[in-house]
């Protein structure tokens, strides 16, 4: 079944237009420990449009033990959206697209865990992985971490790894350069 598998269709990854997600955590909680999110649509093989957020979690998941990865501290989130303020938001980016991450099964548990927390629908039904497909086309890398499929994939691009956006536009890269293979 390839939606649990993160891999895509011939036809997903030749889509015209597709998302690219990466979610930073504040800890080992997950979901509802989300405190930044980073949506990259393209068409036409350009960056179109981008949605990038911090996310405060709920008192409860507010413990920063990943601040030495990512940088993002309690304070940095004090003003942020939870994510069911921008639910709508983020539901209307994808409307329907494809999307891709680089590590898919953490970002959808995480996506997951948002949506089971606030009680809403947001997560893609299209959900693909960048680290398992590049696995398949890109064969005999060292490892399959982001950053070294990005030197491959985007050698110009400049990634500033575990800031969401960064990320996720690494992984639009990485998409664009697998639907040429």
């Amino acid at each position: 079944m390839r939606s649990r598998s993160f891999i895509p269709s011939r036809a997903d990854l030749l889509a015209p237009e597709f998302v690219t997600v990466d979610f930073e955590t504040a800890n080992r909680r997950g979901g509802p420990s989300a405190c930044q999110i980073a949506l990259v649509k393209v068409a036409g093989d350009e960056i179109v449009e981008t949605l990038v957020s911090y996310l405060r979690p709920p008192e409860e998941h507010m413990s920063f033990e990943f601040t030495h990865i990512h940088g993002i501290r309690a304070e940095d989130v004090a003003d942020a959206p939870y994510f069911f303020d921008i639910a709508d938001d983020v539901a209307g980016f994808v409307d329907g697209l494809p999307v891709w991450a680089h590590n898919a099964a953490f970002d959808a548990a995480v996506w997951r865990g948002l949506d089971d927390y606030y009680c809403t629908g947001t997560v893609p039904e299209r959900f693909y992985c960048t680290y398992r497909t590049a696995r398949r086309a890109i064969p005999g890398l060292p490892n399959y971490k982001l950053p070294t499929v990005t030197a491959v994939c985007a050698p110009s691009f400049e990634l500033v790894h575990h800031a969401a956006d960064s990320d996720a536009i690494a992984c639009a890269h990485i998409v664009r350069y697998l639907r040429l293979r």
